[in-house]
């Protein structure tokens, strides 16, 4: 009666099991970033900005580059970059024009909470960033 078991385990049975075990992880991943964060992703839609311009500061080399966000009561008006030193321009030569595309697509959609297409993930992140935290401080409770 204590002989040896044999089990025979099928390839495609462990790769099934492996992709369920990986799907059940991320769900469970995803309920708990879900649960911290209160379930609220962006601001209340129907949120109203306190009218002004709202700053946001990046350093790089400890020089600041200020992103500057203008708001009226119901939409933003303008997005800009201010303080654009030499040293900037020199070794961030796309912040410009990434700056320049990530400002038309937040006025587009009238939101900072969007997913910019770019070939610059890095720079880009960095002014969606700055554009966001500017924009949190603009919003009414």
């Amino acid at each position: 009666m204590g002989g040896a078991r044999i089990f025979v385990l099928h390839k495609k049975d462990l790769i099934r099991m492996g992709i369920i075990a990986l799907v059940a992880l991320v769900l469970i991943v995803a309920a708990l970033i879900f649960l911290v964060s209160g379930g609220r992703s962006e601001p209340d839609a129907a949120a109203r900005f306190i009218p002004g311009t709202y700053s946001s500061t990046i350093l790089l080399y400890n020089e600041p580059l200020h992103v500057r966000v203008t708001v009226s009561e119901n939409e933003i008006l303008s997005i800009y970059m201010t303080d654009m030193a030499d040293i900037h321009r020199t070794f961030y030569p796309l912040f410009e024009p990434r700056m320049a595309d990530l400002a038309q697509e937040v006025l587009r959609y009238q939101s900072a909470y969007i997913n910019p297409r770019t070939d610059y993930p890095v720079t880009t992140a960095i002014l969606h960033n700055a554009v966001r935290h500017a924009l949190e401080m603009a919003y009414a409770e």
